[in-house]
Order: C-alpha cells, then sequence, then structure tokens
C-alpha cells in the first residue's frame, strides 16, 4: 500500500517546508483525506456497481487508481467478496 503511505508523508514533507509545525499537521492531515475519499470511493462503487456484477467479474473490474491498488483491493474484496 504505497499510495496510502506516500501521500500523508509527502504533503506532511510539503506543509514542513512551506509552514512549518503547522504545515506539517495540515498536509499529514490533506493526506490522509485522499487516502480516505479513496477508500470512500471504492466501498460506493462496490456497493452501487459491484453489487450488480458476478463477484469474479466486479473484482477484475473494479477501478483502483494508482498507487492506491492494493487498499482498493482489499476494500473490494470485503464488500465483493467471492
Amino acid at each position: 500500500m504505497l499510495g496510502p503511505l506516500l501521500f500523508p508523508l509527502g504533503f506532511g514533507v510539503a506543509g514542513w517546508l512551506t509552514g512549518d509545525g503547522a504545515g506539517l499537521v495540515v498536509g499529514i492531515g490533506v493526506g490522509l483525506l485522499i487516502s480516505v475519499a479513496v477508500a470512500a470511493g471504492a466501498v460506493w462503487w462496490a456497493r452501487t456497481i459491484g453489487v450488480l456484477l458476478d463477484p469474479a467479474d466486479a473484482l477484475i473490474h473494479a477501478p483502483r487508481p494508482p498507487l492506491f491498488g492494493r487498499l482498493c483491493d482489499w476494500v473490494y474484496e470485503r464488500v465483493i467478496g467471492d
């Protein structure tokens, strides 16, 4: 799971460089919110579109944003199942 770790770290470093400690906190918060939004989007897709498909087809054709593939796969396995 590279994306969920990379985004808070990258935004935290950028925040630290631009705004010291407060920027670090806000940057990490924004990175975490992006990761949560990707997971929430995966849950939404699985519950609205994924349930209309055969579980095997849904898992194959489910959207996976770059760097968030393993997180999305984890969500899809739990929501859609096999």
